[in-house]
């Protein structure tokens, strides 16, 4: 059988968007970074499930394998509920990784903070008022911190 060809026309510098059978078709060209290709979104207003979006999951080389998915997404021919759902894992395996950065970043800062005899909230309470100074008094503090002493309060 035949397919039905999605027609495009441009929408923006790096933006191609097609209709079929009530779903809406953008592709989109990046042009910069490790995903260099081209990336589609699905937006289907009939509500029959069609929809995706595989920026940051899924690049297409070319613009051919872009428009050959979008046809694959028509024609039924992907499985987006299994597809969305691996997107979701990478995302929540981002997630972790992104969490357990963090904990061993404070970790290290907390082990700082210890060694200097201060907790994390005296550390606030002296940034807040070290931001409340004025930048003359900043620049004395740091000369009497660098042995220059007070200047002559005359």
């Amino acid at each position: 059988m035949k397919r039905k060809e999605i027609k495009w026309r441009r929408k923006g510098l790096r933006v191609m968007t097609g209709r079929q059978d009530g779903v809406i078709f953008q592709i989109w060209y990046q042009c910069g970074g490790p995903r260099k290709g081209y990336s589609v979104d699905s937006h289907d207003t009939k509500g029959k499930g069609r929809d995706i979006r595989t920026t940051g999951h899924k690049t297409f080389q070319t613009w051919e394998e872009a428009v050959e998915f979008c046809q694959k997404i028509i024609a039924g021919e992907v499985d987006l509920e299994a597809l969305q759902a691996e997107f979701d894992a990478a995302e929540a395996e981002k997630e972790r990784r992104a969490i357990r950065r963090a904990v061993a970043e404070a970790k290290e800062f907390r082990g700082h903070l210890e060694r200097a005899g201060i907790s994390y909230t005296t550390l606030l309470h002296l940034v807040a008022l070290q931001e409340g100074m004025g930048g003359l008094a900043h620049n004395m503090l740091l000369g009497y911190e660098y042995g220059e002493g007070w200047p002559d309060e005359t």
